[in-house]
């Protein structure tokens, strides 16, 4: 019997859950969460039945680790013992030098590969999961396993191969640099009248400033020198607009912010 075990059964793990199962790649999906959170994820059908993490992984021919990063970090240090030999372990963890040297130096009767697939929501826990989370996102993924590739495959993903450095310096810039963007414009307008006169401008360049904060103190912590210069270049950025805003010239930023966005429009 083919098995899945999902360690974290939020968004993202039930989300796996409801798409794995759908897709049909496992005879069972097993939840590893706190009792709560995990009888949840049972109740909307994302993932079979619920055990504890010692009885669940030597069960498994597939592990998702779908925790904050830290605490991704820490099972790393500890399941290597529980699964069977040649078990295939990848995580969601949105950052990825940290986690994978942490999955190269503890895994070695399972096999590890880093895995972030670019999907997500404001919402938190399984009444938020849907089949259809990961259908044409970007699945990043350290290693060319082809066992994992068809199954981001199957489940509508697309995949995207990057060292893990490579990957902490992209999403610097192309996903924890739009979050502070978003709470840094959300944190500055706090306090002052705007919602009567808000539009769906303001309603799409605040949405990002919903997301929760624990999740992101470990994301930022983990990458820190690349989000560090990533908030250089936008200060800089900033500074630059400043400038030619009293020159009255703003109409390069403009352009090339547009010549940007038509871009992502195309390729995403």
């Amino acid at each position: 019997m083919r098995t899945a075990v999902v360690v974290g059964t939020g968004l993202l793990g039930s989300s796996f859950g409801l798409a794995v199962k759908r897709a049909g790649l496992f005879d069972r999906v097993i939840g590893v969460s706190s009792p709560e959170v995990v009888s949840r994820a049972v109740a909307v059908g994302a993932v079979d039945l619920a055990m504890p993490l010692e009885d669940a992984l030597p069960l498994a021919d597939l592990v998702l680790l779908a925790q904050p990063v830290r605490k991704i970090l820490g099972l790393l240090e500890r399941i290597d013992a529980m699964l069977r030999v040649g078990t295939l372990v990848t995580d969601v963890g949105s950052t990825k030098a940290q986690i994978c040297a942490a999955g190269a130096k503890w895994i070695q009767r399972g096999r590890f590969v880093g895995g972030h697939p670019m999907a997500g929501r404001e919402v938190r826990g399984p009444e938020g999961a849907s089949a259809d989370l990961f259908a044409d996102r970007p699945w990043v993924l350290t290693q060319t396993v082809p066992e994992l590739v068809s199954m981001v495959e199957s489940l509508g993903g697309r995949p995207v191969f990057l060292g893990a450095e490579e990957h902490d310096r992209m999403v610097a810039l192309s996903s924890h640099l739009p979050q502070l963007l978003s709470t840094a414009l959300g944190a500055c307008l706090s306090g002052h009248d705007v919602k009567r006169v808000a539009g769906p401008g303001l309603l799409d360049m605040t949405r990002l400033g919903l997301s929760n904060y624990e999740m992101w103190q470990d994301i930022l912590a983990t990458n820190q020198g690349n989000v560090d210069l990533a908030l250089v270049a936008l200060i800089s950025e900033l500074e630059q607009m400043r400038r030619a805003l009293a020159e009255g010239g703003l109409g390069e930023h403009f352009e090339r912010a547009g010549a940007m966005s038509r871009q992502l429009r195309e390729e995403v």
